[in-house]
């Protein structure tokens, strides 16, 4: 981290200045580097099980179907985008097809991409060529463990490089007994704010009995957690820890790892499938017993997709009270979700909004002086409310941002 200067994003002393979460310049250079040159999350294996199973989504702005070829059961990531007018071609989140057509004009692609039908095709010659006229391809498609991801560089490392110390949590996920699948779709929030604000709170220890003090009190009242409880823990529970593992990517995790792993999920519907909170740069999330992806509509203004993981081979009951537990906190009227988007997202865009005052910043070195880093493998450690996960991600942003500000 090199600059101090007035105009700074990121400094020394770990000041992040106000703009980073408000500038529509930032926000672009963030599409031009992060969102143009980073692997993005795109969708689970099982979402898109079957041949002809497909969904949409999006890498930075770009809309994109994740398709599974009816044919040989190959995955793609193509742009929805016709080739003739540039209408989306496909309209509905989800579902199984084995084409794609425009509604525009009718002309039809296959799941696969390639073009397979067009209306009329004599009015454009002889020297039309439907084979090179197929639905764009997103340049670069791999799959970790059943994870999918996307990029838009050809040139990106692999996949797997890319994730580096990071991918054993991935491991632990795709391990769990029996494997888990996200049968039960998203529920969807959004608010009017950075799309950073969201990634900071998924891996925040600090604020979780503040924030949350209302659901802890519940809780308390049966017995089980409070406030209280949950600042001891943080203070004071030395398995608790936070994780820098490079590249952006971090954890909080609620003791050891190994000791959890192979472990029968038997409290998965009260929320506790995974010991950790974690973070693939720049917007995969998981918390507890779901993942999340951030998806950055523009500088004020984000969508988040919240999908509860389900252990497969549990019965429709057991499914049902994963879908309760998960709204319960997280759903529309839960009480996890509304107090992160009210107190975390919506009163620090509206603070934020001060921009006239003497010092426009905010804060980010908790923790910073008693960080210990492994010499063999460069991971960062912290204790459990130090902002040391929120520095991972902003390390590597700031690395690719200041460089799409120079463009």
């Amino acid at each position: 981290m090199s600059i101090t200067t007035g105009n700074a994003l990121i400094t020394e002393d770990w000041r992040i200045a106000g703009r980073v979460y408000r500038d529509p310049q930032v926000f672009e250079a963030e599409m031009r580097t992060i969102f143009a040159r980073c692997w993005i999350f795109v969708a689970h294996e099982s979402e898109i099980a079957d041949g002809g199973d497909y969904k949409v989504g999006l890498i930075g702005r770009q809309p994109v179907i994740v398709s599974r070829n009816a044919d040989d059961g190959a995955i793609h990531v193509l742009f929805n985008r016709c080739r003739h007018r540039g209408s989306a071609v496909c309209q509905r989140e989800y579902g199984n097809a084995n084409h794609f057509r425009c509604a525009y004009h009718g002309w039809t692609y296959g799941s696969d991409g390639r073009l397979i039908g067009v209306p009329f095709p004599d009015a454009y010659g002889d020297g039309f060529d439907k084979s090179s006229m197929g639905l764009a391809h997103v340049p670069r498609v791999e799959s970790y463990r059943g994870f999918i991801f996307a990029c838009l560089d050809p040139d990106a490392v692999p996949l797997e490089d890319y994730l580096g110390n990071a991918s054993r949590f991935l491991d632990f996920i795709a391990d769990l007994p029996g494997g888990i699948e996200l049968s039960a779709h998203a529920s969807k929030l959004e608010y009017q704010a950075n799309w950073k604000l969201q990634l900071e709170n998924t891996i925040d220890c600090y604020h979780f009995s503040f924030t949350h003090k209302s659901w802890l009190d519940i809780l308390n009242q049966r017995g089980t957690s409070s406030p209280a409880t949950w600042r001891e823990n943080v203070a004071q529970n030395e398995t608790w820890r936070t994780i820098d593992f490079g590249g952006g990517h971090s954890a909080h995790e609620y003791g050891s790892l190994e000791s959890h792993k192979g472990k029968t999920v038997t409290n998965f519907s009260s929320g506790e499938l995974l010991p950790f909170n974690f973070v693939v740069f720049p917007t995969l999330g998981f918390v507890g017993a779901q993942l999340r992806v951030v998806m950055p509509l523009s500088a004020t203004r984000t969508r988040v997709l919240l999908y509860p993981m389900m252990p497969k081979g549990y019965d429709a009951a057991q499914r049902a009270e994963v879908l309760r537990n998960h709204e319960a906190f997280y759903g529309p009227s839960g009480a996890g979700s509304t107090d992160d988007i009210e107190v975390g997202f919506d009163r620090v865009a509206q603070g934020l909004a001060a921009d006239a005052v003497p010092e426009d910043w905010i804060l980010m070195s908790r923790g910073v002086e008693r960080e210990v880093v492994d010499a063999a493998t460069g991971v960062r450690y912290g204790r459990s409310a130090d902002e040391l996960p929120q520095r991972a991600f902003y390390r590597r942003w700031l690395e690719l941002v200041e460089e799409g500000l120079d463009a």
